[in-house]
C-alpha cells in the first residue's frame, strides 16, 4: 500500500508533500520474495496493520504569498505489478490568513 500526499495551491502549483510505502515483510512492491522468514524476524515491521490506526506526518513548504491550498491525501493498494486499485481519496481546503 502506499500513502501519497500533494497539496495544489491557489495559482495551480502543485506541491508533492510526501510519501510513505507499507511493505509486507519479506516483498517487495513487485510481490517477489526477498526475505526468508527467519530474516524476517531481525527486521522492522513496516505493513499497515488491520484495524489500527497510523498517523504520519509531512512538512512542506509553500510558495510566499500562497493563500490557500487543496491537501489531497490518497491510499493506494498495488495487488499485482501492474494492477492499482485505489482505497482511500480524501481532499480538504486550508485557507492561510496574512
Amino acid at each position: 500500500m502506499v500513502l501519497e500526499a500533494t497539496a495544489k495551491t491557489d495559482n495551480g502549483t502543485l506541491i508533492p508533500l510526501g510519501r510513505r510505502e507499507y511493505l509486507e515483510i519479506g516483498y517487495d512492491l513487485d510481490g517477489a520474495q526477498r526475505m526468508g522468514s527467519w530474516q524476517i524476524k531481525e527486521i522492522l515491521d513496516l505493513s499497515l496493520q488491520p484495524v489500527r490506526r497510523t498517523e504520519e506526518r509531512f512538512v512542506a513548504e509553500l510558495p510566499a504569498g500562497t493563500k490557500s491550498a487543496e491537501v489531497e491525501v490518497r491510499v493506494t493498494m498495488f495487488p499485482s505489478p501492474k494492477k492499482e486499485i485505489l482505497i482511500h481519496e480524501a481532499k480538504k481546503t486550508i485557507h492561510f490568513e496574512m
